[in-house]
């Protein structure tokens, strides 16, 4: 199987990208392994029903993943994708911070593996089906791009051992994610976690760049490097992200009105948490809101 790559949708296009999420997914099945890569334009939207085992390595841009508003997350350049079997998945650019700018690229594997690759494949979900995990050592990213180039070659070519020759790079590049997983954890400095700490402490006040510095016993730009080597992000989405996930705490259990859950997380007012809200987790507050109330009421 060759690459896969979509061009800019046109008007007529992306609605049937939209329409094509609400019906029963195209299938995909394979017997064995599967190599290859995908480049898609801002806008590129698919969905298909996995019936195997799954990696994906984003290396350009990013997407939105998820077919439930309530349960969408992003992945981007940089981010693993672990896919278990019966997966219906489901993605888009448009909804993406990164990917409704500049798409995406990604190397990827359909397989089934055997028994001794699949304890390399069992991490925590970020979602059900999905383990997403950050490969921020940028030598341990460019050798599994490396593995995945030879699978790919390795796929499209008629040797008559290729099956197993991509399953041993497919185990080797489990193993460099297993060792950028124990390095990160490794390299979570004390000083990142004391910025951290009073991040969490403070997220009803307006929090800047010095107070977390001082926090931290850092420069601004040592802050800059020491989260982007440990966490992947910067220290302001770490803010943000806190602030979102206590803001998803208070509309799940709580009725307070937007404006108090607003000021509650630190943001101006409701408008500007509704803004980044969507941004953030693809819906809106009162529609998560109405969300965990039918799921609760439904059990």
């Amino acid at each position: 199987m060759g690459s896969i790559t979509t061009q800019k949708p046109t008007r007529e296009s992306a609605r049937a990208d939209e329409i094509r999420l609400d019906r029963s997914p195209p299938e995909l099945r394979v017997h064995e392994i599967l190599s290859s890569h995908g480049s898609h334009a801002p806008g590129g939207a698919d969905r298909y029903l996995h019936h195997q085992w799954a990696v994906i390595l984003l290396t350009h841009g990013g997407y939105r993943v998820g077919t439930d508003p309530r349960r969408t997350f992003d992945a981007q350049a940089g981010d693993f994708l672990i896919m278990s079997p019966e997966c219906d998945h489901a993605w888009t650019t448009s909804d993406s911070p990164i990917g409704c700018r500049e798409g995406v690229s990604a190397h990827f594997a359909l397989f089934r593996p055997p028994s001794s690759l699949e304890l390399l494949l069992r991490y925590p979900e970020v979602q059900p089906h999905y383990s997403l995990l950050r490969i921020a050592d940028a030598a341990m990213l460019r050798r599994m791009i490396r593995c995945f180039r030879q699978m790919e070659a390795i796929c499209n070519s008629h040797l008559p051992n290729r099956v197993a020759l991509q399953f041993n790079l497919l185990e080797q590049v489990l193993l460099w994610c297993q060792a950028a997983q124990h390095s990160r954890h490794n390299a979570t400095d004390r000083r990142v976690q004391k910025a951290i700490e009073f991040m969490a402490g403070s997220l009803a006040d307006e929090v800047t760049i010095e107070q977390i510095c001082r926090a931290a016993r850092v420069s601004r730009s040592q802050l800059a490097v020491l989260f982007e080597r440990s966490l992947g992000t910067s220290p302001m989405r770490c803010l943000e992200k806190l602030r979102i996930d206590r803001a998803k705490q208070l509309l799940r259990l709580s009725n307070q009105k937007f404006a108090s859950v607003a000021t509650a997380v630190g943001f101006c007012d409701s408008k500007y948490l509704a803004h980044r809200f969507k941004a953030v987790v693809g819906v809106t507050p009162s529609e998560y809101r109405s969300s965990c109330r039918a799921e609760h009421e439904g059990r």
